[in-house]
C-alpha cells in the first residue's frame, strides 16, 4: 500500500514538472517576435530603417537615407524613428513612430504579412483614422 502511494506521488510530480516545463526558459514567442529584426525598406522612397531589440521592446532607426527621404521628410542616418514596440503574440503594438521632420509622435502597430513584408499602421488618437504603409525586407546580396 505504501509503495503504491509513493508511486502515485512520483507520477504526480513528474506531470507537474512536464506541465511547467514550457513556462520556464526562453519561449518560442521570443523567436517569433524577433522575426521583425533587420533592415526594412520604405517602398519607392529608397530609405531604410533598421529594426532592433532592446530588452523586450523593439526600436527602429534610419539605416540609409535617399535624397528624397532627406529632402521631403528630413531623414538623417541613425535617427530614431520607431520606439517601444511590444510583441503581443500576433503583432507589434504600443509603439510610437516619431515623424522625423515635425517630431510629432504617432501610435504605431505593425503586422508581419510574410517574412519579407511588414504592414505598419500609424494613427493619432483614433485607430480608425490611420495611415498604412508597407515595408519590405531589404534584399541581401
Amino acid at each position: 500500500m505504501n509503495s503504491i502511494s509513493l508511486r502515485n506521488k512520483r507520477r504526480f510530480w513528474v506531470w507537474v514538472l512536464i506541465l511547467l516545463l514550457p513556462i520556464t526558459g526562453k519561449s518560442s514567442v521570443d523567436h517569433t517576435a524577433d522575426q521583425i529584426l533587420g533592415i526594412w525598406e520604405f517602398p519607392g522612397r529608397g530609405s531604410t530603417v533598421e529594426l532592433y531589440r532592446t530588452g523586450d521592446r523593439y526600436f527602429g532607426r534610419i539605416a540609409d537615407v535617399s535624397q528624397t527621404g532627406q529632402e521631403r521628410f528630413g531623414l538623417t542616418k541613425n535617427q530614431l524613428l520607431i520606439s517601444n514596440l511590444g510583441f503581443d503574440g500576433n503583432g507589434w503594438s504600443g509603439g510610437e513612430l516619431i515623424h522625423p521632420k515635425t517630431g510629432i509622435h504617432f501610435s504605431l502597430e505593425v503586422k508581419m504579412i510574410d517574412s519579407k513584408t511588414l504592414n505598419a499602421r500609424i494613427f493619432k488618437g483614433f485607430r480608425w483614422i490611420h495611415k498604412e504603409f508597407v515595408l519590405t525586407r531589404e534584399k541581401t546580396s
